[in-house]
């Protein structure tokens, strides 16, 4: 009796050796695929951050601006929201495309955060009424003046391109250069 008690003991502890054997083999096996995935996962990560601000700065624009304003400024201001947002993902991939999953991240955290603060805002102070009706009219405002400033500094200094601009205009002369003379035949 005691021999066939000690044999199911031994039983007993041997699936339990191979019960926690497979549990850890399962464990990790888990946990490499979930490295091995963590690119993708971070990839997803930052879209989601992404298209999450894009919809916080719509939300955002919504709440402000909807009681007093029609439709299609509201639009505009929406439009402008998906316009901040893509020219940072141009830039990202102009300028790095090695970091641009986590710029784009960055990109959305910004956004979402500048959108939740506007929110909080218009929530905890009095005058954000007064000062989100303003914003945009002063900030297209002071882009027009810029805008017009440099551009009469330019018409005043005999229209100097940029630097990249007089490599542009070189090279079109030079590829004018190179082809053929088309003399103009009169029929008569």
């Amino acid at each position: 009796m005691l021999n066939v008690i000690s044999i199911l003991i031994q039983f007993v502890f041997n699936a339990i050796k191979y019960l926690l054997g497979f549990l850890v083999i399962l464990i990790l096996g888990v946990v490499g695929a979930v490295l091995y995935a963590l690119p993708w996962i971070l990839r997803m990560i930052a879209l989601l951050i992404w298209l999450g601000s894009a919809y916080l700065g719509f939300t955002s624009i919504e709440t402000i601006y909807s009681p007093f304003s029609p439709t299609i400024p509201v639009i505009a201001l929406q439009f402008a929201v998906i316009l901040i947002l893509v020219a940072w993902v141009i830039i990202l991939l102009q300028t790095n495309t090695k970091l641009f999953w986590g710029g784009m991240a960055v990109g959305g955290l910004v956004v979402g955060s500048a959108a939740t603060g506007s929110i909080w805002l218009l929530d905890h102070w009095q005058y954000a009424d007064l000062f989100f009706r303003v914003l945009p009219s002063t900030l297209f405002s002071v882009l027009l003046i810029y805008e017009t400033i440099r551009l009469r500094s330019l018409r005043r200094n005999g229209k100097a391109p940029l630097a990249k601009d007089k490599q542009i205009v070189e090279e079109k002369e030079d590829a004018m250069l190179d082809l053929p003379a088309i003399e103009s035949v009169v029929a008569s």
